[in-house]
């Protein structure tokens, strides 16, 4: 059978979730021995196709076909059973155990009723020579480098006859030369073993060094594909697209102009950590400084190494003119920096304590009486503030019973309640309704009155138009601090600035 009737293909793909259409009708091809470039802003419609084509969802219309055999999926095993199989960011190898056990795991090879270790050892060294992964097969996953984990979990889908393989965002965690060995060797073993290979990323011009076909999604659409002919600034063109325009004069909420003369309250200089290189910015007193950028482009990291999660390598950062280095998030706060995290499910709030405690848990010595919390008071102060910013609810009972919009205003207050004067918010309206993001937009605008130095990371163009001061632009773990000029300030000039890296995109 040749290449061309044993390609993966997606015909006329559509999906909807709570009635809103997802994917509009998409054609997609994976071709054996070639790898398929697949790109698009956030919200674009990759990862649900991603999805449907590795099983994890289904579709509701359309057809997904292997040759000229239609497949029906309900799950990766399926897709997997198919010779289909997805390795994400999130890697799903066990760090406690070997290199030969991961490889192994869920389909151990028995002799006599008994694991036949031996034979699987053997069977590892063969496989890592064969795809010329330099690790020893008793290592340990945890001890090896992250390019190294990368390919080993791509080997285990390989050696479990996987013809067509998509690799999410793989070089996000990579360094340059890593990045460039990673995809050469996905490269090298697609043309030898016939391997289809579909590379989901934001990082151009690495990816495209290895494409050999290239689509760009936009809105559940495909709007943009090329073969062989692939140019960077096509896909670029494409991604921005028609977006709207620049927001005319007067059309922002009118703010005070901040004094530039004075001192800077933030100050980092060539701050680089172990995902984060030469990061450079300054922001002042009473300033909202919008942060936008690619997935993976620095911006939560940024926000962790201020507040102490990460550890920093090189630089220099000054806050209130001082020398700043939090060593853990406790320090953090002890020098008035306040973060909201992106995730706040999963490290924001704790669900089943009220939503007055979840404020107040930073700050609760300030409460104490001798050994003792006057929880009380604690909560008098924490409702003073709740009710200021029109939280609805039952703030006395679990905050996980509150919408994700009032769940997310408890966080503020508790960024408040810290009388944080340098104020992270990470994705501030993530996951909350119109109504809920008027009222945090108009708490952000008054912690900036109030004199705070506010940061907002946001992959909502609207949302940095609608409430920052400036917008600055991360690209691949960097910042040089130049502002979006205002020429360029549109969904358009921010998407430029961010997939071609050049903060002064017109």
């Amino acid at each position: 059978m040749s290449n061309s009737n044993r390609c993966y293909r997606a015909l006329d793909i559509k999906v909807s979730f709570a009635g809103v259409p997802v994917l509009r009708g998409v054609d997609f091809e994976v071709v054996p021995g070639e790898i398929h470039g697949l790109f698009g802003h956030n919200g674009a419609g990759k990862s649900t196709l991603l999805k449907i084509l590795a099983g994890v969802n289904q579709q509701d219309s359309g057809e997904l076909l292997i040759g000229d055999e239609s497949v029906s999926l309900s799950s990766p095993r399926d897709a997997l059973q198919q010779g289909i199989a997805c390795v994400y960011q999130e890697l799903r190898l066990i760090p406690g155990m070997t290199v030969w056990q991961n490889l192994f795991l869920g389909r151990e090879l028995r002799k006599g009723g008994l694991l036949d270790e031996a034979a699987m050892k053997e069977h590892t060294r063969q496989v890592l020579h064969e795809y010329k992964l330099k690790v020893d097969p008793l290592s340990l996953v945890r001890d090896l480098s992250h390019p190294d984990k990368q390919m080993l979990e791509v080997v285990a889908n390989l050696d479990r006859d996987a013809r067509f393989l998509f690799l999410d965002e793989p070089t996000t965690a990579l360094e340059g030369a890593q990045a460039e060995a990673l995809l050469q060797s996905v490269r090298r073993i697609a043309r030898e073993k016939k391997i289809g290979v579909v590379l989901v990323s934001h990082k151009l011009d690495e990816v495209l060094g290895v494409c050999d076909e290239a689509t760009v999604m936009c809105g559940g659409k495909v709007i943009y594909h090329a073969k062989s002919q692939i140019a960077k600034q096509d896909i670029i063109d494409a991604i921005v697209g028609d977006a709207a325009p620049s927001l005319e004069e007067g059309e922002r909420s009118s703010r005070t102009l901040v004094d530039k003369t004075a001192a800077p309250y933030l100050e980092v200089r060539n701050l680089s950590t172990s995902r984060l290189r030469d990061v450079s910015l300054q922001a002042w007193p009473g300033e909202i400084v919008g942060i936008y950028g690619l997935a993976g482009a620095g911006r939560t990291r940024f926000c962790r190494t201020l507040f102490g999660l990460e550890d920093v390598a090189s630089g220099e950062v000054r806050v209130a003119g001082k020398p700043y280095c939090a060593r853990s998030p406790a320090h953090a706060i002890d020098e008035g920096v306040g973060y909201l995290t992106e995730e706040r499910k999963k490290d924001g709030i704790v669900p089943l304590m009220s939503s007055f405690s979840n404020a107040t848990l930073p700050i609760l010595q300030r409460f104490r009486k001798r050994a003792l919390v006057d929880h009380g008071a604690a909560a008098k102060s924490a409702n003073r503030i709740l009710v200021e910013m029109n939280t609805r609810g039952n703030l006395r009972g679990p905050i996980k019973s509150l919408s994700g919009g009032n769940q997310q205003k408890v966080l503020l207050a508790r960024v408040i309640g810290q009388d944080a004067r340098l104020v992270l918010l990470d994705e501030p309206t993530k996951g909350v309704d119109i109504g809920a993001k008027a009222d945090i937009y108009a708490i952000i605008r008054r912690m900036a009155a109030e004199g705070r130095c506010v940061v907002v990371v946001s992959s909502e163009e609207e949302e940095l138009l609608e409430i920052a001061d400036r917008v600055l632009v991360f690209h691949q773990g960097s910042c040089d601090g130049a502002p979006v000029p205002p020429e360029a300030l549109s969904i358009a000039g921010l998407r430029k600035a961010a997939w071609s890296g050049e903060s002064n995109a017109a």
